[in-house]
This record gives structure tokens, sequence and C-alpha cells, in this order.
């Protein structure tokens, strides 16, 4: 805005300049334009220097609404509409939340342009709901099933959902989705390196998404993954919920180096072998196109955002 001010300023000296030709001097003839001129200039000034100081960029969160809590955590907005629980310095929304009110994510960009309003749609690591709130908002007679182990987290998730008037829409729970049940322990996702002290592993309760679902679902029609390096381990124990969806959007952010950690390369390939032979297609997405891949160009990829699904998506 102040850019466009100022060429709107520039224009009229311009034109002023092109119109009249005598000796009386510019500004003698248009005080009103030079004061605007000086005005505009000091706030262009005023603007650069305030965007570079940090004291002013931390008033931001303040500016949009931000209610400090306890422990580091405040309640800030999804793009000032949709309240938010969150802890300030987390790496993940935090500071993208508190900051601009969005968080840019192509993962989270496809998500939502994926569902539909009658959707059932289950997100496992929901973590402090970004997507569950921007998702189950565009809902009408859907249902969005949220999977979040980390027992902190999932009490703000709680919190938010309420603040959010979505328990009638947001199924919580507070499980751990693998190929296997049992308690394991996992990374601390708010533990800071250097800042808070103990373990960064916490203890939490694991299940297969079949086990979890099972006698409450017919069908899914979007299932949300961004887990990375567990991301196989999930689909591989949701193998009668797939089965069972005939119309399935699988979103995937694929971290190849993580996977591997925990999968290896050959497990990978096969689970991609067995769901292309049931049908499958592969397709990266980007934020305005999808590109269609077999399991072995993917598996020449680091990380992408992948769609598995057995619908021809359109590819730009």
């Amino acid at each position: 805005n102040l850019f466009l001010m100022e060429c709107f300023l520039l224009g009229g000296i311009l034109s002023r300049l092109l119109s009249r030709n005598d000796e009386v001097g510019f500004f003698e003839r248009n005080k009103l334009v030079a004061l605007a001129i000086i005005i505009g200039c000091m706030l262009f000034i005023g603007m650069f220097f305030m965007e570079k100081s940090k004291s002013v960029k931390n008033m931001i969160p303040v500016f949009r609404g931000e209610v400090p809590l306890d422990d580091g955590f405040s309640i800030t907005t999804i793009r000032g509409k949709y309240p938010i629980l969150i802890k300030k310095d987390d790496p993940l929304v935090g500071s993208q939340l508190r900051f601009s009110g969005s968080v840019r994510s192509v993962f989270s960009e496809v998500a939502a342009n994926l569902v539909k309003k009658n959707d059932v749609v289950v997100e496992i690591g929901s973590h402090f709901g970004y997507n569950t709130i921007n998702i189950a908002k565009k809902l009408e007679n859907g249902k969005f099933y949220a999977f979040e182990p980390n027992g902190k987290v999932f009490s703000y998730l709680k919190k938010s959902i309420f603040l959010n008037d979505l328990s009638d829409i947001v199924v919580l729970r507070n499980v751990g989705i693998s190929d296997s049940r049992g308690n394991y322990s996992i990374d601390d996702c708010l533990f800071v390196p250097g800042k808070d002290k103990g373990s960064r592993e916490i203890l939490v309760n694991m299940n297969t998404l079949d086990e979890e679902l099972m006698g409450e679902l017919s069908s899914v029609s979007l299932l949300l993954i961004d887990i990375p390096g567990f991301e196989f381990s999930i689909i591989s124990s949701a193998d009668r919920t797939i089965a069972c969806s005939p119309n399935i959007k699988i979103v995937v952010f694929f971290d190849k180096n993580a996977s591997s950690e925990t999968f290896k390369i050959e497990k990978i390939e096969s689970e991609l072998r067995k769901l292309e032979n049931d049908g499958f297609y592969l397709y990266i997405a980007e934020t305005d196109k999808y590109v269609k891949v077999n399991v072995e160009e993917l598996l020449k990829l680091e990380k992408e955002v992948l769609i598995i699904t057995r619908d021809r998506l359109t590819c730009i």
C-alpha cells in the first residue's frame, strides 16, 4: 500500500510538471502535494526501520490478538478466524502462526484442496491442530479423526477443538499409529535442544489404524500422514481400512532418508508395489499441480508430498 501511494504521488508530480511550465516553483504551486510527498517519505523510512527492528517484530503477535498462557504457550488465530493453542517456540507451526496466521506448507494446501464437505478424514499426527481445524471447518456432514500421541500436545489440541466448536465433528485420539501395538519411546516434539532440560523422549501408546477404527467406519475418504520416517509403517497398519475405502486418497509427506532409518528401502518399495498392485496411482503434489510418478521415480527423490489414490488426477 505504501509503495502504491508513492507511485501515485510521483505520477501526480510528473503530470503537474508536464502540464505547467512557468517560473513559479513546483512546491510553491502545490503545497499540499509537497506535504504529502514529505509525509509519504517519512512513512516509507519509518516502515523500513520498523521491519528491521526485532522489538517491533515481536509486537506483531500482540497486534494479532495473541493471548499468553503458562509454560510458553499462547492462544493465537488461524488467519484471524480460528483460535488455536500453540507453543510459542514450536518449530513446526509456532512462529508462522504467531506472526502471519497461516503455515506455508504444500502438504496442508493439498489436503485442504482435496477434502469435500461430506468426507471422513483421518489425520495421523495432528500436533496442535492446524490441519485439523482448517479441514474440519470445511466439513458439513463429514467426520474428522485426529490422532496425536503426545499427551501434552493432545491436551492443547483438545482445547482448540472446543474453542472452535468442532467437538461434534472431530474425534480425538491420544494414541500413536504404527504397524504394531504397545508402549514405545518417541521424540518429544516440544523438546527444544539447548533450552529444555531432561529427556527428549517420551513414552506413548501405539496401535494399528485398523484396530483403532475397527467397527467405527465403513470407509475413509482422506488419510493424512505427516510423520516423516513412519509413513510406511502407518500405511502397513491400515490394510483393512484402505481395502474397505474404495475412494480413499492418502496424502503423505515422503522423506526417503527418514523412512529408510526405520523402514528398509526394500520394505518401502514393497509397500508401494502393493499399493500399485491394488490399483493405486502415485502423484507428486505441488502447490498448483500433480505429477504422476512410478515407484522407481519416487525412490530417486528425497522429500516430496505424495498423493496415493485410485483416481486419475489431472496433471499439469
